[in-house]
């Protein structure tokens, strides 16, 4: 049985990679004081708002923890230009959004990503900064093993980025200016070396009827650590876990994992 707290929500923000101001949402329990903080980092072109997120950090919240979802530069309500972004900024703003909570409220406990999101925030972890430091557990929801793998849906636009254009990618029907240096910095990033000390306990779930993320993603994902992990799939779920039985079953198995594991 899941606690439901009654929750709130507070609009904050704070300075992300370049210095442009983060939208991010605060949830937390009103009965009780969070006894952990977790950090939701959404999916590549995602929202803060986007189901996975939104209705994770409510869920979250309404068992009893203090949850901070963010938008990354240059999405959603954040500043910034999506095109001067790439993956190693995806890390600097979540390290941002950790430097934000542990000097306004206490250090982070742990880091959910969604997808890309997911990617970045097992990056992060265990990237050695100070602000992530009493990080003790990595969840990681339909993310690819590594960061290059968002290059498969660029179609056309590869060629000209290859070739040091700039060009323009459509995701969910939007248009979005990506420059060369997006692709560099994807396929220069080693998941093998930056996770080759990690042991940071990692959750990676896969969803069974996912068509973006291949199952073999996330056994890879626990393959690069040296510390306890569990695999876990949703059966039938879509790559977003828009079904809320699903997005439900995400959630208790998520809480199960993160009260019985010790880092």
């Amino acid at each position: 049985m899941i606690d439901k707290f009654k929750i709130q929500s507070r609009k904050v923000h704070f300075s992300g990679f370049n210095g442009g101001q983060l939208a991010a949402s605060l949830d937390f329990p009103r009965e009780v004081a969070p006894a952990q903080y977790a950090i939701i980092s959404h999916c590549f072109t995602c929202t803060k708002q986007t189901l996975t997120t939104a209705r994770l950090g409510r869920g979250l919240a309404q068992a009893g923890y203090g949850v901070l979802r963010f938008d990354f530069t240059g999405l959603g309500d954040s500043e910034g230009v999506f095109a001067d972004t790439h993956f190693r900024s995806m890390i600097k703003d979540i390290e941002c959004a950790a430097d934000w909570l542990a000097t306004h409220y206490q250090p982070a406990n742990i880091l959910i990503g969604h997808s890309m999101g997911g990617t970045a925030s097992l990056a992060a972890a265990c990237d050695g900064g100070a602000s992530l430091a009493q990080v003790e557990k990595v969840i990681t929801l339909a993310s690819p093993a590594i960061p290059g793998h968002v290059l498969h849906h660029f179609g056309p636009a590869m060629a000209k980025l290859q070739h040091g254009e700039t060009a323009e990618i459509k995701v969910a029907g939007q248009a979005y200016v990506v420059k060369p240096a997006f692709v560099e910095d994807v396929n220069s990033y080693d998941m093998v070396a930056q996770m080759r000390d990690c042991h940071i306990p990692v959750m990676a779930v896969r969803a069974g009827d996912d068509e973006l993320i291949g199952p073999q993603d996330a056994q890879q994902l626990l393959g690069y650590g040296n510390t306890a992990s569990r695999l876990c799939q949703i059966d039938g779920a879509d790559h977003l876990f828009s079904n809320r039985n699903h997005a439900e079953q995400l959630l208790a198995e998520i809480l199960n994992w993160i009260k019985n594991t010790r880092k």
